[in-house]
């Protein structure tokens, strides 16, 4: 059969023609007033509040219905009465067809083009979104009664205030739409919208919209996208305390840029990029909890419960347990720390001038127990580290109960205080067992020490870089190596050789020395340790040494006393037993160590000045104390400038006028290299040691 296309055409014209007809009708003879006069009186009737409704006209767009300018909707008893709940510059009720062919008037969407929408609640739960239902309201006529297939939001503006004293948040340019067929079945949701300037979609799935209205709890599905963040929920809403619970995933490429864009920046500077967040979220009043969670930042990834608090202060306050393989905190350093290849300290050259910026502590608090397999700080290497770390007032307090590094273990505690306008760090180390080799160079880039022992120290610097830091160090420190190496030099040999040490031949940095004991306490202030106790034990060489190791210029001047004996006796023996020895003087940069003979003490004006200042106690535990509210702080002055001569390792500072020192046992050999030298000597030296009495 043959479809007969001049009898379609017909019958398509005849329906069109009907639809035309309809619309001229319905534009000629609707009873827009009446109709809006209606709509008001339902609307009243169903929420209680007051419907204000401009003039009324036909709308042919975007619903066949009609419309009204100015519209708004007033709060109820108990709010602001200045504002309205909405305020719409127009609003179109769109009408069913059907129905309005048979003379009733049905309303099956609402659109509000450039809408206020303010949201208010109160510290009593009473919200002024809450509208009577049939449960709630002993009056014939709810919202119940509405019967919306469609609800828009077009280019409008949606505020929600919380406590009177908070800024509200605000949501501009809002298009939205609600597909609502009751109170007891699912709605969908689906919005777009600007804040804090970037453009945010949602989509979410309603399981009971009547709790919204009674204050009860629905099930809740909800996507989030932006150019921040995207994130999803599926849980559930309490609408009577605000309380949210659901399984979280959120991520995005820059958690640097994610702060920024909800109110809490970070400075510029390594790290914080991309994230990941995984776990069950509670989120109720100022506190969102994760438990179960799964966090990923940059190249770290982390397990465990975090709490988050909204605090009065404005900052965020973090709290929890973690457990993580690896962090390497270098990726949150400035430069030159960042990066694995220019981690660490770069003794060829001077330290770095760069200003130090401690500002992101600022962003947040934090209280967070830490495990951590891995931890990598410049060049040194941790492992097995259990951390408490503490941020509060822009100072990080980190707390390593248990760590375990270079084949030892013990604990440490580092402090970054940038809540001033000078930064200041501090650390406290106590490792026993460990390698001295690797730690030294890793620490300080000196490598000229092997052998196991323990380590402590205490120090505390300030400064706008970390050349500042280094040059105002203060506090104390020891070490204790057994059965090892001084790499360089042969000092059983020198001492031995009156010979090779007044042709200079030691400055050729051949040999080393092997140890029973090498051990020394330090003073240090303003960058400079000083010692007066270095000793090392040797099966054939006792060794005392004093002087000063410059940390600001990287520089060490000391005096050694190496004596030759016959006494086997190793670590634990008798470092006084006499013997027959040079003194030398060990000096230079950390990288260029010379050995040369030293016919006077190195430094004794200074060494003794900066030994009279030794402090008692921790110096890191009372900067701890004043940081985080344990004890006032001390008020101190920290200079900046480098100390003049002996700051540069020279021997200008050295003051020839000491008290005696107690006799020594007479030393030939001493006595021939002293007359030996000052008759070779051509440029000026301070004056020589007098020489014990010969009996």
């Amino acid at each position: 059969m043959k479809l007969n296309w001049k009898t379609i055409g017909i019958g398509l014209g005849a329906v069109l023609g009907v639809l035309v007809l309809a619309i001229v009708l319905f534009v000629v003879f609707f009873p827009k007033d009446l109709a809006a006069r209606e709509a008001e009186r339902r609307i009243e009737a169903a929420t209680g509040r007051d419907l204000t409704l401009g003039a009324v006209q036909i709308s042919l767009w975007p619903a066949l219905g009609f419309s009204a300018e100015h519209a708004s909707l007033s709060n109820p008893d108990g709010f602001a009465t200045d504002k309205p709940f909405i305020a719409a510059d127009r609003i179109v009720f769109a009408v069913a067809i059907m129905p309005l062919l048979r003379g009733d008037v049905e309303v099956k969407q609402l659109v509000l083009e450039g809408a206020e929408i303010r949201l208010e609640a109160k510290q009593d739960g009473a919200a002024n979104w809450a509208f009577p239902t049939e449960n709630t309201s002993q009056s014939e006529t709810t919202i119940e009664d509405l019967r919306l297939d469609d609800v828009r939001l077009v280019n409008s503006m949606v505020s929600f205030q919380g406590a009177a004293d908070e800024a509200p948040l605000v949501l501009q340019d809002v298009d939205a739409n609600m597909a609502l067929q009751s109170l007891d079945q699912p709605a969908q949701i689906e919005a777009a919208f600007d804040y804090r300037d970037q453009r945010v979609n949602v989509e979410s799935d309603l399981g009971l919209p009547r709790a919204l209205l009674e204050k009860g709890q629905t099930p809740l599905s909800a996507r989030i996208s932006s150019d921040a963040l995207t994130a999803s929920l599926d849980g559930a809403f309490n609408a009577e305390n605000g309380a949210l619970t659901g399984q979280l995933e959120a991520n995005g490429a820059s958690l640097r840029r994610l702060l920024a864009w909800i109110g809490s920046p970070m400075s510029d500077g390594g790290g914080f990029g991309a994230f990941n967040v995984a776990g069950a979220m509670a989120h109720e009043g100022q506190t969102t909890r994760l438990s179960n969670a799964t966090l990923r930042l940059d190249a770290i990834e982390a397990r465990g419960d975090l709490a988050m608090t909204n605090q009065d202060n404005g900052r965020l306050l973090v709290t929890g347990a973690l457990s993580a393989p690896s962090i390497d905190l270098n990726t949150y350093l400035p430069p030159p720390a960042q990066g694995v290849e220019a981690a660490g300290v770069q003794v060829e050259t001077a330290w770095s001038q760069d200003r130090l910026d401690f500002s992101g502590l600022r962003a947040l608090d934090a209280n967070l127990n830490l495990t951590l397999g891995g931890l990598r700080f410049q060049r040194m290497s941790f492992s097995d580290a259990v951390m408490n770390l503490r941020l509060a007032n822009g100072a990080a307090d980190a707390r390593l109960s248990r760590i375990s590094l270079y084949g030892g273990a013990g604990s440490a505690r580092l402090i970054a205080d940038g809540a001033g306008a000078t930064p200041r760090i501090a650390v406290e180390l106590d490792v026993q067992n460990i390698q001295a080799e690797p730690l030294l160079r890793d620490a300080i880039g000196f490598d000229k020490i092997t052998g196991r022992g323990r380590l402590r120290a205490s120090l505390v610097g300030q400064g706008a870089s970390q050349a500042a830091v280094m040059r105002a160090l203060h506090g104390n420190a020891s070490f204790n190596f057994n059965d090892g190496q001084w790499k360089g030099v042969n000092l059983a040999q020198i001492a031995r050789s009156v010979q090779a040490a007044v042709t200079g031949q030691t400055q050729s940095g051949g040999g080393a020395t092997d140890f029973a004991e090498l051990s020394s306490t330090f003073t240090v202030a303003d960058g400079i340790a000083a010692t007066d106790n270095l000793r090392l034990l040797n099966p054939f060489v006792r060794l005392d040494g004093a002087g000063l190791i410059n940390i600001g210029a990287q520089t060490i001047d000391m005096r050694i006393a190496p004596r030759a004996v016959r006494s086997t006796e190793g670590q634990g023996g008798d470092a006084s037993i006499a013997g027959l020895g040079i003194p030398f003087r060990v000096s230079g940069t950390w990288t260029h160590v010379t050995f040369r003979p030293a016919l006077q003490d190195v430094a004794q004006s200074q060494l003794r000045s900066i030994l009279s200042r030794q402090e008692q106690g921790s110096p890191l535990s009372r900067l701890g104390e004043a940081l985080f509210g344990a004890a006032p702080a001390a008020t101190t002055t920290t200079p900046e400038a480098e100390t003049p001569a002996a700051a540069e390792g020279q021997a200008q500072s050295e003051t020839p006028a000491q008290p005696q020192e107690q006799q020594r046992p007479s030393n030939p050999f001493e006595d021939i290299l002293r007359r030996t030298v000052q008759g070779q000597q051509k440029q000026a030296e301070p004056p020589a040691e007098q020489p014990a009495p010969t009996p």
